[in-house]
């Protein structure tokens, strides 16, 4: 059944491919020292490509030997952009110091900012000394319990994509709604796909105790974007919502991880173990077995020459722990829709 993606991608500290000039205009921090938990809120402009939709930003330890913090953003048609994924603090942030802040859009641009651990010292508590504990007495051997029978799972049962790409990701409900109550002809076309469902049993979303959430204007897309993507939005959403997923109150399956196998061969194909034949030939069998599923497929064909590097870069880093593996199955959405590649 349904599977999802957000296009989101990275580049490693050397980059597989880089233009040797920069098109980067200029970008500034919120601040220029950062603690721990501290949000880092990047802005700047890029000369717009319209064939790299996406800014990449990489903090670098002080010794330039690791990458402490990254993330990508999709670039406005006006070349301005804007981040706040990374935070201070962590594993990668293991010494006080200036962190390299650098942006890149073919070419690439740097800044320092400085990071302390804790902007107030603390002072640790003495532990009280403990009492020594009376011997215990021991327990009574308990009869073991009689194995319970597990209840039975239930499936989440859903009306969309029985029809393939159907509804798409891409569109809001109301889209299909207006056309169902505006065109007769696509309303009989509906009628008998769904003879026992209305427009908005397939398309529309349940209902939850908040007004206007989900809202039928904006596209299943929009809400699975921002829940992988804002931790802020992500945990709201689970506050309200501890016993359905986001992907059920959209009127989808969850989703599965991709095979084991599939993490492995995408770090062989990114170094050229593998050939684009071998690579692409698993990704038409996830897509003809339901393992993910992506709206709005073109049908032209294009050299697999002209793949990305930055496709192969996020192979290579969600090989490598990386990257997530949502963020890399979302490089894929592109790869296909951009009609890069062609799934037969």
């Amino acid at each position: 059944m349904a599977r999802y993606f957000a296009i989101f991608f990275l580049l490693l500290l050397t980059p597989l491919s880089l233009s040797a000039f920069g098109t980067v205009e200029d970008f500034t921090t919120d601040k220029s020292l950062y603690h721990d938990g501290d949000q880092i809120i990047i802005s700047g402009n890029v000369s717009y490509d319209p064939s790299n939709p996406f800014v990449i930003i990489q903090v670098i330890t002080p010794d330039h030997s690791d990458i402490a913090g990254i993330a990508q953003i999709q670039v406005s048609s006006n070349g301005s952009f804007s981040s706040d994924t990374i935070h201070a603090g962590g594993p990668k942030w293991n010494v006080e110091g200036d962190y390299t802040v650098k942006v890149i859009y073919n070419g690439f641009l740097e800044k320092s900012i400085e990071y302390e651990e804790s902007s107030t010292p603390s002072q640790s508590t003495p532990e009280p000394e403990s009492t020594p504990e009376p011997e215990s007495t021991p327990e009574p051997e308990s009869t073991p319990e009689p194995e319970s029978t597990p209840e039975p799972v239930s499936s989440f049962v859903t009306l969309k994509f029985q029809i393939p790409n159907f509804p798409s990701l891409d569109q809001p409900p109301q889209y299909y709604i207006d056309r169902y109550n505006n065109e007769p002809d696509y309303k009989s076309w509906f009628d008998s796909q769904f003879p026992f469902d209305s427009i908005t049993d397939v398309v529309g979303y349940k209902t939850t105790s908040l007004d206007s959430f989900p809202s039928l204007d904006q596209p299943p897309q929009y809400y699975i974007d921002r829940y992988n993507n804002e931790p802020d939005y992500k945990s709201w959403f689970d506050s309200r919502f501890s016993d359905i997923t986001i992907y059920n109150i959209l009127g989808y399956e969850d989703p599965v991880p991709l095979p084991p196998e599939m993490k492995i061969d995408a770090g062989k194909w990114a170094t050229g173990v593998i050939p684009d034949s071998t690579f692409i030939a698993e990704i038409e069998f996830m897509l003809e077995n339901d393992i993910i599923m992506i709206s709005n497929i073109p049908s032209v064909d294009v050299s697999g020459d002209e793949i990305p590097d930055w496709i192969r870069n996020n192979a290579l880093w969600w090989s490598q722990d990386l990257i997530s593996e949502y963020e890399f199955v979302n490089s894929l959405k592109f790869l296909i829709q951009e009609g890069i590649v062609i799934i037969n």
